[in-house]
């Protein structure tokens, strides 16, 4: 085999199956992502506030942040502290996902360069709100979005400091036969974060028992609440809230008691019946939040108060 033959074939097998390095390093999708969670999440949605546990980025990177793999939005760390980091938002790579983004959820985070992902650097492109590197690390440039405070360092599992909620519940009651049972309940509730994890909720509940005292009669119950609530959250975003509290009940029943309807003894009777009703006493139970959408819960309660279902939404 002569010199010509042996350059012909060894050139030819590099450029036709050989890939080099460079090629190879830019097809690769391959990237370590660090997991975190969302922290929390601005009014206009230009700043995010993530966890950084695994310490993979630092304050000046440019990150592309990713769910399931799938490069959602790219921004950069203006600030960091206590492995929590605030992310400026400067370009958004699928809009349907990000607008569905919530708290607590796991996310994948890359930092530098997301070609891999088949998304293009940002780095130098004239969309970027952040002008030079003074207004980068400037306080000001984040202004009211800049979620990054103490406030929410602060904050507990749910950030918002309100939940309110309307639903339907089963509480103990009475029949049309005057025996003890279970009557079916209106209800809504508001609820005050007033420390991290600290809750103090208020209920007002009501409900109509037909034929009580006696047939001729309805009597409607209100039924009102205030229990005080600690939070502390479970898997695939759950909230769960222990609490203790008081309850204490009126009862509305025109015409009951009447002596010159029913006689002494019958009106007796039935103004037994419905100061029955008209219950005080302590209450304990547990309520349960499944995040449906950013800012809305699906919630449960069980108690001895009531065992209900309700929607709850936090502002």
């Amino acid at each position: 085999m002569n010199v010509f033959k042996l350059f012909t074939i060894v050139f030819f097998s590099i450029f036709s199956f050989a890939q080099s390095p460079i090629s190879d390093f830019s097809n690769s999708s391959n990237y370590d992502l660090a997991k975190e969670k969302i922290i929390s999440v601005s009014g206009t949605k230009r700043i995010l506030l993530i966890s950084n546990g695994q310490d993979s980025f630092a304050k000046g990177d440019y990150i592309t942040i990713l769910v399931n793999k799938e490069p959602v939005v790219r921004g950069i760390v203006p600030k960091q502290k206590n492995n929590v980091a605030a992310i400026k938002i400067t370009k958004i790579y699928n809009e349907e996902i990000y607008s569905n983004i919530f708290v607590n959820q796991d996310v994948e985070v890359l930092r530098g360069d997301d070609s891999a992902y088949g998304k293009a650097n940002t780095a130098e492109e004239s969309e970027f709100r952040i002008t030079d590197s003074e207004s980068l690390y400037d306080d000001t440039t984040l202004l009211d979005e800049d979620i990054y405070s103490e406030e929410a360092q602060e904050g507990g599992i749910i950030k918002n400091d309100n939940l309110v909620s309307v639903g339907i519940g089963l509480v103990d009651g009475f029949n049309t036969a005057g025996k003890e049972d279970t009557n079916t309940q209106y209800n809504a509730s508001w609820a005050f974060q007033l420390d991290k994890n600290i809750w103090l909720e208020g209920s007002v509940g009501r409900h109509l028992i037909r034929g009580f005292p006696n047939e001729e009669i309805d009597t409607a119950v209100n039924q009102y609440i205030f229990r005080a609530k600690y939070s502390f959250e479970g898997p695939l975003y759950t909230v769960f809230m222990p609490y203790a509290g008081y309850k204490f009940a009126t009862a509305d029943s025109p015409g009951a008691g009447d002596v010159s309807a029913v006689g002494a003894d019958a009106a007796a009777r039935e103004k037994d019946l419905v100061a029955s009703v008209e219950k005080s006493e302590p209450v304990f139970g547990i309520t349960a939040l499944k995040r449906l959408v950013p800012g809305w819960f699906f919630r449960a309660d069980i108690g001895t108060d009531l065992m209900g279902v309700s929607l709850a939404l936090e502002f």
